[in-house]
């Protein structure tokens, strides 16, 4: 079967952000196919910080809103540095409204004050879900807590307000994109990153895929939330004390494969790895009961309806 609908993504890595990979594991990615039987179709501009979107029910129908629903198995690391991996169940649901507006828990809600020619930007607002001390996690079906967290405290969530801009041309996309934190680590998150999607057609059934580069930076208040320790923190955890300066957070790559399953539901395979920068890397928390360099894997379905 063939699709006409536009794929449209961003890894459910992002979305992971409570754990939090937040400000390491951003990937956006960008995907146009054109229905072969029915020839070119007009390009559609792709959307901000969504999650996967299958095809449509109905090849050419048009609808003002769309609402998709998944689920998200992930293995990943228990906090941000950890040495301790985890695996996860997590729903997703997004809403979005004629490429224009959208809004997901942890893809954030944003609109698109700018949208042709390649272009896209506009304001956004995401949530950090911060880090807690006994690392509790609603999401967590299998793996033990972590104790690395013991003595350090908690990081408040907190509502992080911004913008993005991105730019593509098949088959490359670029993004970028700065929030600031409302309480919680009260710092600056900026995600940067390429992409590149292809498609193939391995057994006569379509397959998507995207990689890319990311790279996220941080100030100081955000790197000293996750990295640094302070005196009451040094004396709680048994570690020593540490003031991170801003900077470098990490930089890493990932891949994404969807196929579809039916018109509206679709199978997406993810991997990702990231390697910390030196100001995580540098903490004792890190040194000690960490690991520098933090894989990801996870499998994710997703069924979209319009109305």
């Amino acid at each position: 079967m063939k699709y006409s609908n536009i794929f449209k993504t961003v890894s459910t890595l992002k979305a992971v952000n409570f754990i939090p990979l937040a400000a390491s594991i951003t990937l956006t990615f960008f995907a146009n196919v054109k229905a072969q039987e029915t020839g070119p179709q007009p390009q559609q501009p792709a959307e901000q910080q969504g999650e996967f979107v299958a095809p449509m029910p109905g090849a050419g129908m048009e609808h003002d809103w769309k609402l998709s629903v998944g689920l998200a198995t992930l293995y990943m690391p228990a906090f941000n540095g950890s040495k301790d991996y985890q695996a996860m169940v997590i729903p997703d649901i997004k809403v979005e409204y004629q490429d224009v507006f959208f809004a997901s828990l942890f893809g954030g809600v944003g609109y698109n004050v700018i949208n042709g020619d390649g272009w896209r930007a506009g304001p956004i607002a995401k949530l950090d879900f911060g880090r807690q001390e006994d690392d509790s996690n609603p999401f967590r079906v299998a793996g033990k807590k972590t104790r690395a967290l013991k003595g350090l405290g908690d990081v408040s969530i907190a509502p992080e307000l911004g913008g993005f801009v991105e730019y593509s041309f098949d088959p490359f996309s670029y993004s970028l994109e700065v929030r600031q934190a409302v309480g919680g680590h009260k710092g600056v998150v900026a995600d940067i990153g390429a992409q590149y999607m292809g498609m193939t057609a391995p057994f006569g059934q379509q397959v998507i895929y995207m990689i890319g580069p990311q790279a996220t930076f941080a100030s100081a208040k955000y790197t000293n939330a996750y990295f640094g320790i302070d005196a009451k923190q040094s004396a709680g955890s048994g570690l020593a004390r540490y003031k991170a300066d801003a900077g470098l957070v990490s930089y890493g790559v990932g891949a994404f494969v969807i196929t579809p399953v039916t018109d509206a539901l679709s199978l997406g395979l993810m991997a990702r790895y990231d390697r910390l920068g030196p100001e995580a890397t540098d903490s004792p928390l890190i040194r000690q009961r960490g690991r520098r360099n933090q894989f990801m894997a996870g499998l994710r379905l997703i069924y979209e309806f319009g109305f």
